[in-house]
């Protein structure tokens, strides 16, 4: 297949990313082929790919797995990455809204575990994460494109001003590592910050005994809800105003601040607290 570029074929279509959707199209090959080896992938692997764009890295991706189911969002890329890559019979692109899409549903032909990749609007780039979370048994692990304060927070450790909610929520089911750094230049149009390749790698077995996972995901936000006021008065709610006395029982010292406290002990907490609120 000829090179077929991002910029060919913006110009051959007289199309521009939107903005309103968090399209910068990833233009250094390079770059796209570090990606794909850190996919790590084996000829009898599917991957799915979030924002496809217009196809140009989905195509790449192709060449090395046995199939690539890629998500796009926008009609107009859509479209053209379809028309482009007609001939690449390993390759299917999806009209749609990931954060929409009943997982289970869309994947249940391909083979499992499925390994994802996906530049990602910067502006959703959370729920993008726990959704992927939410279905965490579909997934071996996942490389993604997000702005680096993101990936910091990802990495962040207790006693940082990184390490926060999506920290604790995300590390309690996976690994995440941050691969390198991707310039605003690499990408078309240039974004207003640098960005990070991350790898998530999706727990098969619980990380922690989290006992009740929508309280301990709670009890976290409401944690970090007033983060520079001691743990004792950012969960006074929680506690009913001190008259449940946890600390001891957990090993947490009730005056420190929330970002002081590691996961393991948040998962101690939530545990002692919920069957008794």
């Amino acid at each position: 297949m000829k090179n077929i570029t991002v910029s060919g074929l913006l110009k051959k279509y007289k199309t521009r990313p939107q903005k309103k959707l968090g399209q910068n199209f990833l233009t250094d090959v390079n770059l796209m082929n570090k990606l794909i080896d850190a996919l790590e992938l084996y000829p009898d692997e599917d991957v799915l790919e979030i924002g496809a764009g217009l196809g140009v890295f989905s195509q790449r991706i192709a060449r090395h797995a046995l199939g690539v189911l890629a998500i796009e969002k926008d009609k107009r890329l859509l479209k053209i990455a379809q028309d482009t890559f007609e001939d690449q019979t390993n390759l299917k692109f999806i009209e749609g809204d990931f954060l929409e899409f009943n997982l289970p549903h869309l994947l249940e032909k391909l083979r499992l575990p499925i390994k994802v990749i996906g530049n990602v609007p910067y502006y959703i780039s959370s729920q993008i994460l726990f959704k992927l979370l939410d279905h965490s048994h579909l997934f071996d692990f996942a490389v993604l494109t997000l702005q680096k304060e993101v990936a910091q927070r990802l990495v962040g450790k207790p006693g940082t001003k990184d390490y926060g909610i999506l920290t604790i929520l995300v590390n309690s089911q996976a690994t995440c590592e941050t691969l390198f750094d991707i310039e605003a230049g690499s990408f078309f149009p240039p974004p207003e910050v640098t960005s990070t390749a991350v790898k998530i790698t999706f727990a098969k077995v619980p990380l922690f005994n989290i006992r009740n996972f929508p309280f301990f995901k709670k009890l976290v936000k409401q944690a970090f809800s007033q983060r520079r006021k001691t743990i004792q008065n950012s969960l006074k709610i929680l506690i009913k105003n001190n008259k449940i006395d946890p600390w001891a029982a957990c090993k947490i010292d009730p005056q420190v601040r929330p970002e002081q406290i590691p996961i393991e002990s948040y998962v101690a907490l939530a545990n002692f607290l919920s069957p008794l609120i």
